[in-house]
């Protein structure tokens, strides 16, 4: 933001400058996103918080430890986005995969009937929180928790956004 230097000879206007500078700051902090048919929705961290949340209890197999880790159902910001579950997910929407995007590009694809209820007995959780505590800069400040998995190589840790695209065409096996 430039301001005349006239303007700049007060001290007022030199201070409202630099709350509206300190605020448009403020006002891009990390936003987590959701781009589902050509629309995005965009929560603040603060917002995510205040979303219903589900604890779990899982290992974490690079510290070795149990942690209770607390977040939002994944599939609860879907639907926030437009996603239909239920009886609606069918036909040409069961063609439709969740990308999950990271900070680090360690990129992941869910098929969307993952996330719902109808085929799944399991929440993904959108976590952001770890032991009482908001998420190590390391691993948020959000990252996925897939319950149930094997390996947890899913467990996304910097999720900045998911991507709902439809899967075209069948890869061909080698």
């Amino acid at each position: 933001m430039r301001l005349p230097l006239p303007l700049l000879r007060s001290s007022a206007a030199f201070a409202a400058w630099a709350l509206l500078a300190a605020l448009s700051l403020r006002a891009e902090e990390p936003r987590f996103t959701i781009t589902y048919n050509g629309r995005t929705t965009a929560w603040a961290p603060a917002e995510l918080s205040r979303l219903p949340h589900q604890d779990v209890t899982a290992f974490d197999s690079h510290e070795k430890q149990n942690h209770v880790y607390s977040g939002v159902p994944v599939r609860d910001l879907l639907a926030k986005a437009g996603i239909l579950f239920g009886e609606k997910l069918r036909g040409k929407f069961l063609r439709l995969a969740v990308i999950a995007h990271t900070r680090d590009h360690y990129d992941i694809v869910f098929a969307l009937a993952e996330f719902d209820d109808a085929f799944n007995s399991r929440a993904i959780l959108l976590v952001d929180r770890q032991d009482g505590q908001p998420l190590p800069p390391a691993l948020g400040p959000v990252r996925l928790l897939v319950p149930g998995d094997q390996r947890p190589a899913r467990w996304a840790r910097m999720v900045v956004s998911l991507e709902v695209v439809p899967v075209v065409g069948a890869a061909q096996a080698p």
